[in-house]
């Protein structure tokens, strides 16, 4: 018998919102509002994370858009909070993603605060680089929930999920998967200008589809520290 995408989110549905702690490769803490709050991050595919994914930060985009559309019906000009969404990856399907991408050469983590996925990221490894004679690892797809972004709705709940999330998967790549210090990824336009600032290099030889190149290029005498967090 084969089973749909739906078919396996009905199931996915059905098992009670809990969070395993298996898993768990670290722990810390995320600030925002005034307060902080512990996190961690989970390594491995997890049906149930990538499922609340979809499920949570689904409805926060769409309560987003209905909420620009109502502006734009009263008559306010939109364009400049359209520039400013972060919605270039809202038709990500995180399930669907986990169901195609699980072999042993990619590794899914998730930063998890308040029983909810605050970010997530899927590496592909080893990968080559482009700079220089190293293994590293790729970014396939990372982003932080969208409340956790400028968005023209609420204030950003948490700063810095998604740096602290890559944070993480830099360190487990190089004391746990033995890569070289560094990794590369295509950047979604809008995600451009945060590479730029964490000192990513770009190789437009590489870029495809609209997607620009960019590799995380650790100069001989480092090991590989953490980037800077998004402010």
């Amino acid at each position: 018998m084969l089973y749909t995408i739906e078919d396996i989110r009905r199931a996915v549905d059905a098992v009670p919102l809990e969070i395993s702690p298996n898993g768990i490769i670290a722990r810390g803490e995320l600030l925002g509002k005034g307060r902080a709050v512990d996190y961690t991050v989970h390594l491995g595919w997890d049906l149930l994370i990538a499922n609340l994914c979809d499920r949570s930060w689904g409805t926060f985009n769409m309560s987003l858009l209905r909420h620009i559309r109502k502006l734009q019906q009263s008559g306010v000009d939109v364009t400049s909070i359209l520039e400013t969404a972060q919605l270039e990856d809202n038709h990500w399907n995180w399930l669907n993603k986990s169901l195609s991408y699980k072999t042993d050469c990619y590794k899914w983590f998730f930063l998890v605060a308040e029983n909810y996925p605050q970010a997530a990221c899927l590496v592909y490894h080893p990968k080559n680089s482009v700079a220089g004679p190293s293994n590293i690892f790729y970014i396939e797809y990372i982003a932080a929930a969208p409340w956790n972004r400028e968005n023209a709705l609420n204030e950003r709940i948490f700063k810095g999920a998604g740096a602290k999330l890559l944070n993480h998967v830099i360190i487990y790549a190089k004391d746990n998967l033995k890569l070289d210090p560094g990794f590369s990824l295509h950047s979604l336009p809008k995600a451009i200008q945060f590479y730029e600032k964490i000192g990513m290099t770009a190789f437009p030889k590489y870029d495809k589809e609209g997607l620009k190149f960019f590799e995380w290029v650790v100069p001989p005498n480092e090991l590989g520290g953490q980037i800077y967090e998004n402010p």
